[in-house]
């Protein structure tokens, strides 16, 4: 019979791991970053913790005006987490109080990405309805948005 996954599990390693990042983690590449999910393999072996990242572009690039700090990009947040992993592993693994230690694995969040490409494509149909207006209509009318 296989086993099933346990969310109760995943909700405590996800706030397990967000709460150690928030609090233990010293590598200013780590400072700007949410664990938004975490998959347990019912087995406990491997744990994948999904995380999204501010977007550089939407920060000031005047760093007068940020204190100084410099948002980290995407691959910086990677190898700060990947640096991490073995280090919050152990502090998960007490935490949580399981038998097995799961291996940490990062991916960034694929929801984060989908929902700044659907916000894309409403930017490109706003744009495209402010350059070209009235010509949805069949008699050259312009029609309301």
């Amino acid at each position: 019979m296989a086993r099933r996954r346990n969310p109760r599990i995943d909700k405590q390693v996800r706030a397990a791991i967000a709460d150690l990042i928030e609090t233990e983690a010293a590598d200013p590449r780590l400072a700007l970053i949410s664990i938004t999910e975490a998959d347990v393999t019912p087995d406990h072996e491997v744990a994948t913790v999904y995380y999204s990242t501010l977007d550089p572009s939407l920060v000031s690039r005047d760093h007068r005006r940020t204190g100084g700090d410099r948002i980290p990009d995407a691959e910086e947040v990677a190898a700060g987490l990947a640096a991490a992993a073995p280090r919050l592993q152990g502090m998960v693994a007490r935490r949580v109080g399981l038998r097995a230690t799961p291996e940490l694995r990062f991916e960034p969040d694929p929801v984060t990405a989908q929902a700044a490409r659907i916000e894309e494509l409403l930017r490109s149909i706003d744009t495209d309805r402010d350059v070209a207006p009235g010509t949805g209509g069949s008699d050259g009318d312009e029609q309301t948005p």
